[in-house]
């Protein structure tokens, strides 16, 4: 039986030639020792007071403790800064989540023969968002509303 090749492929997608050293890895030694170690798992330190993410104050105690992983040189300056990238989006997301909790109730027993009739009210005394226009009230008048837009000049 033939000893298989070595694994790796350079950035064209060409095979390694030589022969895998290490048979759990398929690596070759040269390319087994230049393979980066299995990263650390940071989760439970990260998540630890993060309060599920729901909470300003929770990114902020995880972007703390990420700040001192980075400044001990435990974790990489790539991956530290995609979780902050991470962390901003989640802190965006924040105000949406307040406004939605607000203004909208969610429901998610099981429809009954009555829940059409009080979807159609909440829907009616449910605030339009801020920088939205409501909605026209029937089909026909959304229809008309569509075509007027792109109507040429």
């Amino acid at each position: 039986m033939p000893t298989p090749r070595c694994q790796y492929r350079n950035a064209t997608g060409r095979q390694c030639a030589s022969l895998a050293g290490d048979r759990t890895s398929g690596l070759c030694l040269r390319h087994a020792a230049n393979a980066p170690a299995s990263s650390p798992d940071f989760r439970e330190a990260l998540t630890r007071d993060a309060y599920d993410f729901q909470r300003p104050q929770g990114v902020n105690n995880s972007l703390g403790v990420l700040y001192n992983l980075l400044a001990e040189g435990r974790i990489s300056p790539r991956r530290a800064s995609v979780l902050a990238y991470i962390s901003s989006l989640l802190l965006r997301t924040l105000p949406a989540i307040d406004y939605d909790n607000e203004h909208y109730t969610y429901n998610d027993a099981e429809p009954d023969e009555q829940a059409p009739a009080e979807s159609a009210v909440a829907a009616e005394q449910q605030p339009v968002p801020p920088g939205k226009d409501p909605l026209p009230a029937t089909a026909a008048e959304f229809a008309a509303a569509v075509l007027d837009r792109h109507k040429p000049n």
